[in-house]
């Protein structure tokens, strides 16, 4: 279930990231806006690892529920998550862990672990209908890295 936690965020403005990871610069509703491109169902593939599907839904210009499911008709949900903007923060939530982005823009978000969580994840916009999701965990020199190919379902 691990695999099928992943989020995306973006801004106009690169957040500083302190020593520790965390930002410095502050994010606002039009960085948080910037994620609108993650609005709908998505599957995603990756070699060795089972498929992804997710929809993302916007419940207000700071918020992003997600919900994970089971299957490729979007019938059998999983669990559920959410991106969300607060005090300057974007994070992302996923049962008991907890992520904060570090680096936002029109086409990335980098989030790192907070709470809970162990590793980092990246949204990368490619079109209107891809994006990547990578995530990352272990120890450097023994990092494992995953990358699934994020394609808009069909409607």
């Amino acid at each position: 279930m691990a695999a099928s936690c992943f989020v995306v965020a973006v801004t106009t403005a690169q957040a500083q990231s302190s020593m520790r990871g965390q930002p410095r610069t502050p994010f606002g509703a039009t960085d948080f806006a910037h994620l609108r491109w993650l609005e709908g169902s998505w599957i995603g593939t990756a070699p060795g690892q089972s498929s992804l599907y997710e929809r993302f839904h916007f419940t207000s210009d700071s918020t992003v529920d997600i919900t994970f499911y089971r299957d490729s008709a979007f019938t059998q949900a999983a669990g559920t998550g959410r991106v969300y903007l607060t005090v300057g923060r974007v994070y992302h939530t996923y049962g008991s862990g907890r992520w904060a982005a570090t680096r936002l823009d029109s086409a990335t978000v980098y989030f790192v672990p907070q709470l809970n969580a162990h590793n980092t994840f990246e949204w990368a916009y490619q079109s209107p209908n891809a994006w990547t999701a990578t995530q990352r965990s272990g120890m450097a020199g023994h990092e494992h890295v995953v990358t699934y190919q994020m394609r808009r379902a069909s409607r």
